[in-house]
């Protein structure tokens, strides 16, 4: 067995390991777990490849992320491989989805569409060009725009790590990624109550101000709080009266092994229910988070 084989088996264990605890999560960890173990597979494969990506500190430092430094997203990522690989995970896990995704599928592998056309431009993929694209293949936007996103993931992944070493050492204080730009899906606490942010779209992390909104940057008790469901203290949801958003939160000691985020994320989503209910929406809007998108 590879050392990929091993990375991809421990991962598949971790999803296996919450759905015994928390049953009710079974089904929508399921249909990810294609997906997931795809993104992980993928990663370990490109992870012998290391671009140098160009810094500048003096914006860096002054909020303004490396995607909106220059695009991330270049011609020799292997991106065939990658549409094909994640085209055949959606249809695993997303049966609705199969369709159209296996037209997606025809039209990467005859070479009639090139993936990293999605991806020439820095702009976001917004919702009208999303449709555009989806009748020129044509297939359902919801799931093209359900494809780009897990593209951009994994890509933006690879960069994340990629440049994790050069922007250590360097400040950063806003409540959105360094690096892609995306607000967090999960805060970790760590040890002497350290808070993280972890990036929904690039999965990089970062330091914050534990009582302060990372998405309106707002600080102050008595419109900050945080939400628990039944005995489980350390499992929880901060949340910002003043811009209505919530982030699902958790407890990690130091002598826990980390666990993909993705993972993490989505065996709460029975949180993401709770705080949806009482009227806040997540600071990144994910797939498993938007019911209506699945």
């Amino acid at each position: 067995m590879t050392k990929i084989d091993d990375e991809v088996r421990v991962v598949d264990q971790d999803i296996d390991q919450i759905i015994e605890q928390k049953p009710h999560i079974k089904t929508l960890l399921d249909a990810f777990r294609p997906v997931i173990l795809e993104k992980t597979r993928l990663l370990m494969e490109m992870a012998g490849s290391k671009r140098s990506i160009t810094v500048d500190e003096i914006r860096y430092q002054g909020g303004i992320s490396l995607i909106q430094q220059g695009n991330l997203f270049f011609p020799d990522d292997p991106w065939r491989e990658m549409a094909l690989a994640v085209s055949g995970a959606i249809q695993a896990g997303f049966p609705l989805f199969a369709g159209d995704i296996a037209s997606l599928t025809e039209q990467i592998a005859s070479g009639g569409v090139d993936a990293y056309d999605y991806f020439r431009s820095p702009e976001d993929a917004d919702e009208k060009k999303i449709k555009e694209w989806a009748e020129q293949i044509p297939m359902a936007p919801d799931a093209l725009g359900f494809f780009i996103s897990i593209m951009a993931g994994i890509v933006l992944t690879k960069r994340a790590r990629e440049v994790a070493e050069t922007i250590a050492p360097l400040s950063w204080n806003k409540g959105y990624c360094p690096v892609c730009g995306s607000f967090p899906m999960l805060a970790v606490t760590k040890q002497n109550g350290q808070k993280w942010l972890q990036c929904s779209q690039c999965s990089h992390e970062w330091t914050f101000p534990r009582l302060k909104c990372p998405y309106c940057e707002h600080e102050n008790p008595k419109e900050t709080n945080f939400v628990y469901v039944d005995s489980e203290k350390d499992e929880k949801a901060f949340t910002c009266d003043k811009c209505e958003k919530y982030l699902i939160t958790v407890n990690r000691p130091a002598e826990l092994r980390n666990i993909d985020p993705s993972v993490t994320a989505i065996g709460l989503s029975h949180l993401d229910l709770l705080l949806q209910d009482k009227g806040f929406s997540p600071m990144a809007m994910c797939v498993w988070n938007t019911w209506s998108s699945l």
